[in-house]
């Protein structure tokens, strides 16, 4: 019996977030995003098998069927819409069973990361029916940000598939030729890997920013967003520029200036619950805290000296925080 597993990881944006939503950057005078990958993992397998089921361990859902009922799933429709993208008809049935460890809005673009993680796996799967089948790090990523899209009817940007993609720091630029990713071991930045912290609210993440919105602003021809956005986007510029010259004291500078300027244009991004989290540890020690995604609740990503981690640590726990992990993943997309 042939039989494909895939791991990617989840990531950290740590600015110009919401930027990557074309054509949004488009618009703007200068901008970037700078994401990190987490090892928080969605993990797929995919075997043969006497008809088509569908698994998700995390949402303790199954549907089966044939191929037409898998690829059109209602219970299970971001595996349905995989299976219709990369699967056919005429190959073989096949059971694929999907888990994930970001907990459910966490704002670590979990959804993206499983939909890459599925298609990965579901390409080598084909492979050994088809053996001159295969898809790029492009074709992955242009599928599932167009899957994602046409499933939530809104704009989807392209940060969430390369840090499944790739893992590691990813310093994205936009010229017009397309997106540009430049991908940084945790090993070029070793501060980096060693400062960062991550810490669940315990609240599920509720979207304080409607990107619909946010595009109708923007072609109205919204001036004040407009300058906002720029400013977004000149700080993550910079952030990028700090990554690339390894300098990670200014890269943590302008981040942080960055999650500022954010908090001034979208508030709701905080909760009281991640305020109170981020008071406790800076007061125990750490540098800075940002909320994750696009907030509302979920993940932050907390830095902070390895020698003040563990005081950091406990304090966030007794708040009702829970740690979740620390360092940056080494490894993008697996499939063996």
């Amino acid at each position: 019996m042939i039989k494909v597993k895939a791991q990617a990881p989840t990531r950290v944006d740590l600015a110009g977030g919401t930027l990557d939503l074309w054509p949004i950057h488009c618009v703007l005078d200068r901008c970037a995003t700078l994401n990190v990958a987490v090892d928080l993992p969605a993990e797929v397998e995919v075997q043969e098998c006497s008809r088509f089921e569908l698994v998700s361990k995390d949402q303790n859902l199954i549907d089966c069927g044939n191929f037409k009922q898998a690829s059109s799933s209602s219970k299970l429709p971001l595996l349905a819409s995989a299976i219709s993208a990369v699967w056919k008809p005429d190959l073989p049935a096949i059971k694929l069973t999907t888990s994930a460890r970001s907990p459910a809005g966490a704002g670590l673009g979990g959804s993206s990361c499983l939909l890459v993680t599925i298609l990965g796996a579901l390409a080598q799967m084909r492979q050994n029916y088809e053996p001159g089948y295969s898809l790029s790090e492009g074709n992955l990523v242009d599928i599932a940000q167009n899957i994602e899209a046409r499933l939530i009817y809104a704009p989807t940007g392209c940060q969430d598939y390369w840090g499944a993609v790739r893992g590691g720091i990813n310093a994205i630029s936009y010229p017009v030729s397309g997106a540009d990713v430049h991908t940084y071991k945790p090993s070029q930045i070793p501060e980096l890997n060693e400062h960062l912290l991550m810490c669940y609210s315990g609240q599920s993440r509720a979207s304080a920013i409607n990107n619909w919105q946010i595009f109708k602003k923007i072609f109205d021809r919204d001036q004040k967003l407009i300058e906002q956005l720029n400013t977004l986007g000149e700080l993550a510029a910079d952030c990028l520029e700090a990554m690339v010259n390894r300098d990670f004291k200014v890269l943590m500078a302008l981040s942080e200036q960055e999650w500022n300027a954010r908090l001034r244009l979208w508030p709701k991004i905080e909760t009281d619950k991640t305020r109170v989290l981020d008071r406790t540890a800076k007061d125990n020690g750490a540098l800075y805290t940002r909320v994750c995604g696009a907030g509302g609740g979920g993940v932050m990503a907390v830095l902070c000296p390895p020698k003040k981690q563990s005081q950091v640590i406990s304090a966030l726990e007794q708040m009702g925080g829970e740690f979740l992990g620390s360092g940056v993943a080494e490894h993008g997309l697996r499939v063996w």
